[in-house]
């Protein structure tokens, strides 16, 4: 699309936008809004990814639309699900202003953003404003301060407050904030109170929220919450051309012939995350085989990057890393690097943040030794685990940053290990929905050190539990419904899925036992749901359930010790046979 195509798409909604704005003001303020509406159309029309990393390519010649859906529970407690395609803004808004995109990691939630900022260019729909929420946590003053003085003032699309006032005061905008779950614990409530104000506030303009699922993202009273599709079937093989430039048809043809092999539903679900798909083709020609783990599926992206070609049929040819450190040297670093960061919550890197915790590693691991501006460049251009967004870094994809933090942990000495289960022990007690907002860190955790993570984390949770329940009959309903709950979130989130089948499900999480309901803000306690929540639980099945865990967590631990147990004396076995 060549500049004269953009500008004619856009001169209705602008022109829309400042028919409130004084005649002398409008020329200018028009020009403003077309040069920045120019440079924001590039930066969202133009993209790299993990199998296109060399350079940027229109997001045209990779982007497959994805479907969202709604759910809507009928007078039967049933579920109905409405589906609809993403290829057209107008369509998604079509019965709200105000949406809510939730999705799991690696689902598309940021593509399919960038993708309607374009449909909303292309269609004239309205002038789209896409905000990195990731960037408040930095902020000093509010997300209404954010947009005045980031966005209008900053690119002089408004010269006073009162005209970005009436500017806002039209149905002339659509807001993307992209990334909810990426706002940091401590700003996230008041974020979301501000956030909700300015929706009150300007409320004909148009709003769409990205988020994973579990940040209670889904509880603002006037928005309309989506979630993103798996891929089915039927659109893996067209995604999978789309990733692959047209001259290389014959490696797409065998990309696609395996995955139709592949036998299980496992696998097949695992297939139908779009990055988990962008990650099997990219690693295709040097693994063809899906690993089991999800963290090996990690693992062999990250060998793959370091070792290949931008292009992924080009396995030849290896850039060359101007910081002189080994492939080992480099996963210590991003291990290191990803830990700190992970749990300071930072998820996009200022160049002074990226050098300070490089200097911070350099100091505490002496064995360890680089120039920081080599390896960022090795990074960034040899290796393309890192991307540069303007004047800052970030993770390709955020699930690599969490991958490299757990891959740390698992690296650690015993004494250590339990040093910092017992700090995610302290996290998860003062926030109890840490366990679902970072399900994704913690399954691969899981995957990687599980009988650690067992013996040093989930039993003393449960124990910490069932304790709870030894004078059950001084204890209300609130605090029953909070252990059984938190016991609920230990067994399904934390434990594998062999053992949480084997041994509680068939117990607690399959017994009759009340429906989990956890709501709120960040809490920790889980309380009893109001009548107005929910109309299926009653205080006998709390009872039950309580009495149920008081009377068999005893032998849940016993039977995860005697796991742990056995995986030691296996070790002892194999090394008496030397």
């Amino acid at each position: 699309m060549n500049i004269s195509d953009f500008k004619g798409l856009l001169e209705s909604p602008i022109n829309s936008a400042l028919k409130l704005v004084g005649n002398e003001l409008q020329q200018l303020a028009k020009n403003r809004l077309l040069e920045y509406q120019a440079i924001e159309f590039k930066r969202n029309y133009y993209t790299k990814t993990l199998l296109h990393r060399s350079e940027p390519i229109k997001l045209s010649d990779f982007y497959l639309p994805l479907h969202i859906y709604t759910k809507e529970r009928l007078h039967n407690h049933h579920v109905n699900i409405k589906k609809k395609s993403t290829n057209n803004i107008s369509e998604i808004f079509s019965k709200s202003n105000y949406i809510t995109l939730i999705g799991s990691a690696g689902s598309g939630k940021s593509t399919i953003v960038k993708y309607l900022f374009i449909n909303s260019v292309e269609k004239s729909f309205k002038i789209p404003i896409k905000i990195e929420l990731r960037y408040l946590n930095e902020y000093k003053h509010s997300f209404t301060e954010y947009i005045y003085n980031e966005i209008f003032l900053f690119h002089k699309l408004g010269f006073t407050a009162s005209i970005i006032e009436r500017l806002l005061n039209n149905d002339s905008f659509v807001f993307f904030l992209d990334g909810y779950d990426e706002i940091s614990t401590n700003k996230k409530e008041q974020i979301t109170k501000e956030i909700d104000s300015f929706v009150s506030r300007f409320p004909k303009n148009y709003f769409l929220i990205t988020s994973r699922p579990y940040t209670n993202i889904d509880t603002l009273p006037l928005f309309t919450n989506y979630y993103v599709c798996d891929l089915d079937e039927k659109e893996i093989p067209p995604f999978i051309k789309k990733q692959i430039y047209n001259n290389e048809i014959e490696l797409a043809e065998k990309i696609i012939k395996a995955v139709a092999k592949i036998d299980g539903s496992s696998y097949k679900s695992f297939l139908s995350n779009p990055l988990l798909l962008s990650m099997f083709i990219l690693t295709f020609q040097s693994y063809s085989e899906i690993p089991q783990k999800r963290s090996d599926f990690y693992k062999q992206v990250f060998d793959t990057l370091f070792s290949v070609h931008d292009s992924v049929s080009k396995l030849s040819y290896v850039r060359e890393k101007i910081s002189g450190l080994s492939k080992q040297g480099f996963e210590d670093v991003l291990r290191l690097f990803s830990f700190i960061s992970f749990f300071e919550e930072r998820f996009i890197f200022q160049s002074d943040y990226l050098d300070k915790k490089l200097q911070t590693i350099k100091e505490k691991k002496t064995n360890i030794d680089f120039d920081n501006d080599k390896i960022i460049n090795d990074l960034q251009v040899a290796i393309g685990v890192l991307n540069k967004e303007g004047l800052d870094y970030a993770f390709p994809h955020r699930s690599l940053q969490e991958y490299f933090a757990a891959n740390y942990i698992s690296n650690l000495n015993e004494s250590n290990k339990k040093n910092i289960y017992k700090k995610i022990q302290s996290i998860i007690n003062r926030n109890w929905f840490y366990v679902l907002e970072n399900s994704h860190f913690l399954t691969l955790l899981c995957e990687q050190d599980y009988i650690p993570m067992l013996s040093n984390l989930i039993i003393p949770m449960l124990d910490e539990l069932g304790g709870r329940l030894d004078d059950i009959e001084q204890l209300n309903n609130d605090d029953k419904y909070d252990i059984i709950s938190k016991t609920f979130l230990v067994s399904v989130e934390l434990l594998n899925k062999e053992v949480k089948e084997e041994l509680i499900h068939k117990e607690f999480l399959k017994s009759d036992r009340p429906s989990i309901i956890i709501l709120g803000n960040s809490v920790d306690k889980i309380l009893f749901p109001k009548a107005e929540d929910i109309d299926e639980i009653d205080i006998k099945q709390v009872n039950r359930s309580a009495r149920f865990i008081k009377e068999r967590y005893k032998k849940w631990i016993e039977s995860l010790n005697n796991q742990v147990q056995e995986q030691e004396k296996s070790d002892a076995a194999i090394i008496d046979i030397i």
